[in-house]
């Protein structure tokens, strides 16, 4: 991807009011952040109000452990650290998806026993 495009993304980035957008796609992709300040290559933004949780693997979506409660539903509120799902693997291992920030569930886009990729958004998480 050219700059030029990441430009358009970011300005877009900018009207949405998001703080991170990741694109992964046949092994290819990018990730922008508010917080990319520093690094040229990043386009800078302002802070948004909204943060995105995305899979950080591949596999078959779920909300909780087998024996443990769903605690991710739109509204609650959630901790730094939180497990807000997991991701069981081809090979049945799961990977728990953790919370990067504190917030509250602002939106989910994501069913159990959907199939997710890397970096596809899971949920957004309103900064409070």
């Amino acid at each position: 991807m050219d700059a030029s495009s990441l430009k358009a993304v970011a300005d877009w980035m900018k009207t949405a009011d998001l703080a991170e957008v990741v694109y992964r796609k046949n092994g290819a992709g990018f990730s922008l952040t508010a917080h990319g300040a520093g690094d040229p290559a990043v386009p800078a933004m302002p802070s948004g109000r909204f943060a995105s949780v995305a899979s950080d693997g591949v596999g078959v979506f779920q909300w909780n452990a087998p024996g443990k409660a769903r605690k991710t539903e739109e509204g609650v509120e959630i901790a730094a650290g939180d497990v807000v799902g997991v991701i069981v693997t081809g090979s049945g291992a799961s990977r728990p998806i953790i919370a990067a920030q504190a917030g509250r569930v602002a939106k989910i886009f994501i069913e159990a026993g959907q199939a997710v990729e890397y970096g596809q958004p899971l949920l957004l998480l309103e900064s409070r």
